[in-house]
């Protein structure tokens, strides 16, 4: 099995059409915003931080349609995982139970993310069972400054529109955004159980 953790990063670029990308964050303009919260395992408490990103669940035309090229996104990711000693995929993880609803990231300018690992405790209420195994996050957008993606505090991950990247949602992939110096960035999330 590859012990580099990089290969388990997969970035699609193109995953959606740019003028497709356009149009969802023209609607996204229009969308309803609140802040960000994390949730402390500890307390069971949800708190935001200082410049905390916005997050949507509108129900843009678009989310849908993106909610529904995801399972395409996931099928690859799956069936391609690497194992390059043995040139090979992994036999044995050949799929998932399922994925979340779309939920929609702004940055303005001045807000970020934190640096965090996705252990999504509000996707299992009781009637999903597991827990979050991949992370999947799309770029909407490019046409901001700052907003770096950081994955193991100093990786920089390189997003263009229409991009899907897709990695483990465990404390061995930390990660960041950094904050956006201008312009705003858009973005989606889905985790896969």
């Amino acid at each position: 099995m590859e012990k580099d953790l990089t290969k388990y990063v997969a970035n699609y670029e193109n995953f959606l059409d740019e003028n497709y990308c356009k149009k969802a964050v023209k609607a996204l303009k229009k969308a309803e915003w609140s802040t960000h919260q994390f949730y402390q395992s500890g307390s069971g408490d949800h708190i935001s931080y200082d410049n905390e990103l916005s997050v949507s669940w509108s129900n843009i035309k678009q989310r849908q349609e993106i909610q529904e090229k995801l399972h395409s996104g996931l099928t690859r990711y799956v069936t391609e995982l690497p194992d390059v000693s043995k040139a090979k995929t992994i036999d044995w993880f050949c799929g998932w139970n399922g994925y979340s609803e779309l939920r929609f990231n702004k940055y303005d300018e001045t807000t970020q993310m934190k640096l965090h690992c996705d252990h999504i405790h509000s996707m299992f209420d009781g009637n999903r069972k597991g827990i979050p195994t991949l992370s999947l996050l799309g770029c909407l957008n490019d046409d901001y400054e700052g907003g770096e993606l950081i994955m193991w505090e100093d990786q920089k991950i390189e997003l263009k529109r229409g991009s899907l990247l897709i990695f483990p949602s465990n404390f061995m992939y930390p990660h960041e955004v950094k904050p956006v110096t201008k312009g705003s960035r858009y973005s989606y999330v889905s985790w896969a159980w």
